[in-house]
């Protein structure tokens, strides 16, 4: 397929990446800012491992869910590619993206897939990853390593919008090399600032982040760089996060959390009521600080939960203290979990899945059942695929849009044995 010409196609569906993938006479290619049932012209760019990339010249014929995108830097910015589609369009193409993760997995058709939609598709987001090259400070460019700097980012919270400008404002002079950010709401109105440094850093790098953290915004910052030594942080730099049950979830810096506030509370609901521990014995894996640990542990008649990092497990462990609750929460391998029965199996891995959990022969079959929270719909395909063979089948399907505007869909499964 030769570059650089102008070819019209017709678009078939969306990718999990957010590219629309476009037939055309000289084959398929992958072509960001289109949409399902559109006709487009573009102009071919690459040729890689096997997929054809174009870039869109114009819109032939629009489908119907186009709309303009509210932000401005939308066309060049990789964060959000389904923006240039109304809220029911987006809806549509995540669902897809579910339905075919369970193609051809029993019950998984015949399931029909319950929605969960973000209260607000703007000004939802608790915490972002960003990147700096140099003096520059920003996201990444749409399928390139380049850092463009943009004016705001209209789905974070205020607190990370005033952050963002804070950060650019007294860091952006003094950084050296490239590196990333972590911004995170910690409580309502502040935020913790976490910096990896992919380059030797100088002095005065040190001194504007101590200056950063007498910013009413900033509650903490923590400076991390490519050796293995120790931080260095500045203020508190612990998070705490909402969460629906009252008491906050306390952490450390970098602390995974959900980026979704109210989409996350009815996550943590669903997960509840899909696993119905009580009386049971629950196995919880990649329990991270205690999302979902502190209200299975409610209702559990005993609780083992699983957690690589161990500033999380101590984290974890806090969590159900202050709460009066018990648990026991072990730092691990969540594909290899400590040995014993369990009758329900709940696990949140990250976006590479839990392939070797489903091979081995550790743990299943056995649980009665087992609720899967999957962020990325092609590992999740590949682990039914495998939690089938050991004698399961899906019988309650969840989307939660904990991303609007973006590709991602966070997914909930109930696997039970037939």
């Amino acid at each position: 397929m030769s570059t650089k010409s102008s070819v019209e196609g017709d678009v078939r569906a969306v990718g999990r990446g957010g590219d629309a993938i476009v037939k055309t006479p000289d084959g398929v290619v992958l072509v960001p800012g289109a949409l399902p049932g559109e006709r487009i012209e573009l102009v071919l760019t690459s040729s890689k491992r096997g997929a054809a990339r174009g870039q869109l010249s114009r819109v032939v014929q629009a489908a119907e869910g186009r709309r303009e995108p509210p932000c401005k830097d939308a066309q060049r910015c990789g964060g959000c590619p389904l923006m240039i589609a109304k809220p029911e369009l987006q809806r549509e193409i995540k669902q897809g993206f579910l339905r075919d993760a369970c193609r051809g997995i029993p019950g998984g058709e015949q399931t029909p897939i319950e929605w969960v939609g973000s209260a607000r598709n703007f000004a939802y987001r608790r915490r972002a990853r960003l990147a700096w090259h140099r003096d520059t400070i920003g996201y990444r460019q749409l399928h390139s390593k380049r850092v463009m700097d943009i004016d705001e980012c209209g789905v974070l919270v205020e607190p990370l919008r005033r952050s963002w400008q804070e950060v650019r404002d007294a860091l952006g002079p003094s950084l050296r090399g490239s590196g990333e950010i972590q911004l995170q709401l910690t409580g309502t109105e502040r935020v913790v600032v976490d910096l990896y440094a992919k380059d030797d850093q100088t002095p005065a790098l040190f001194e504007a982040c101590a200056l950063l953290c007498e910013t009413p915004v900033i509650a903490g910052v923590t400076l991390r760089t490519s050796d293995a030594g120790l931080p260095a942080t500045w203020g508190n730099t612990n998070v705490s996060i909402l969460s629906g049950q009252g008491e906050p979830l306390e952490g450390p810096a970098g602390a995974f959390s959900q980026a979704n506030d109210t989409v996350n509370e009815r996550l943590v609901e669903s997960v509840v009521e899909l696993a119905e521990p009580s009386g049971l014995r629950v196995l919880e894996l990649h329990c991270g600080i205690g999302n979902f640990t502190v209200e299975l542990a409610a209702h559990a008649n005993t609780l083992v939960a699983v957690e690589q990092d161990p500033r999380a497990v101590e984290a974890c462990q806090g969590n159900l203290q202050r709460r009066g609750l018990e648990g026991r929460v072990t730092v691990g391998d969540a594909n290899r979990p400590p040995k014993g029965r369990y009758d329900v199996v709940v696990l949140d891995p990250p976006r590479q899945g839990a392939k070797a959990l489903f091979e081995g022969d550790d743990l299943l079959p056995g649980p009665k059942r087992v609720v899967y929270v999957s962020c990325d719909t092609a590992t999740l395909a590949r682990d039914l695929s495998l939690a089938t063979a050991k004698g399961y089948r899906i019988d309650r399907l969840i989307g939660f849009d904990m991303f609007p505007q973006t590709a991602h869909l966070e997914s909930l499964v109930r696997l039970v044995r037939a």
